[in-house]
């Protein structure tokens, strides 16, 4: 089936585009402030509009489609130079187009004092929860904790990942977060990206069943080396069968990098480069591989 292009009718720049897990929708945000949900046409090949709502009150930077196990109706996430996270549902009884087919769940991240840069849904195997990171430097989780009950969403983690002064509002930021997609790894891991810097963080394990310490607790376990600017899109690839990962960074020098990461006996892990890549000649903004995790594209 060959796909063809569309126009979205945002009004402004779009931001971010995200296919749902099957791969039949699309949502779309932009600095008009509003979503947009496109379905796919089948019979055509052709992308349907679904609804539009203004979602944020300033420009929405990320949008992330949470794994249909967790609930009959879609889900999304979308994140704001507001300074908000807001989770939204589908209406399947409502009429397409009509701006009441999505429905606000929650509002998160409000602890927040700075704009935020990104959101991503963790894999379903670690649970319905999510992270998000602005530019107060600090990681957050949020997890529902009440599978009835979808409004209901709990802070379960911060992590300040700039130690030092946080950049000033004038210049260009960029922040970013991806979760290991493997369910076979020794302990959970996660990227933050910001600014230059990438950071790989591991869960600590319990230390006996009995271990009820107050929330899931982190660690940085690694960095991902050798940026020469802002990194602007980070991805770690699917791991299909390797024994070992590969996380693919964009940076603001030109340069694609690839890591390969081995996963060491206490759940650490020792990172490669594996390539250095400048094909583009000038700023990286997206990198992202396949299903496979066999092709990346820049």
């Amino acid at each position: 089936m060959s796909l063809k292009p569309f126009i979205t009718g945002h009004e402004e720049l779009i931001h971010d585009i995200k296919y749902d897990f099957y791969g039949k929708h699309i949502a779309t945000v932009s600095s008009d402030q509003h979503i947009k949900v496109f379905d796919l046409d089948s019979a055509t090949s052709s992308w349907i509009l679904n609804d539009l709502w203004k979602a944020h009150d300033s420009l929405i930077g990320k949008v992330s489609w949470a794994h249909p196990e967790f609930s009959s109706s879609k889900i999304l996430a979308s994140c704001s130079y507001d300074r908000t996270v807001k989770i939204w549902q589908e209406q399947p009884d409502e009429m397409p187009g009509s701006g009441r087919r999505w429905t606000k769940l929650a509002t998160l991240a409000q602890e927040s004092y700075g704009p935020i840069y990104d959101v991503c849904f963790a894999p379903n195997h670690l649970g319905f929860k999510l992270g998000c990171v602005g530019s107060d430097g600090i990681f957050r989780i949020y997890e529902s904790v009440e599978p009835n009950d979808l409004t209901n969403w709990v802070l379960t983690t911060e992590i300040a990942i700039l130690t030092l002064l946080l950049p000033a509002k004038s210049l260009q930021s960029s922040f970013g977060i991806e979760w290991c997609p493997s369910k076979f790894t020794k302990t959970e891991k996660f990227i933050v990206v910001a600014l230059d810097q990438g950071f790989v963080y591991g869960s600590v394990p319990k230390q006996t069943d009995d271990d009820e310490t107050s929330g899931e607790k982190y660690m940085k376990i690694c960095n991902l080396p050798e940026h020469n600017g802002l990194i602007r899109s980070v991805s770690w690839a699917p791991s299909m069968g390797r024994n070992y990962h590969l996380i693919a960074t964009g940076c603001k020098d030109g340069f694609v990098r690839i890591f390969k990461a081995s996963e060491q006996p206490n759940g650490d892990l020792r990172i490669e480069t594996l390539a250095k890549l400048n094909d583009h000649k000038l700023e990286v903004w997206r990198v992202s591989w396949n299903m496979t995790g066999t092709i990346l594209s820049a």
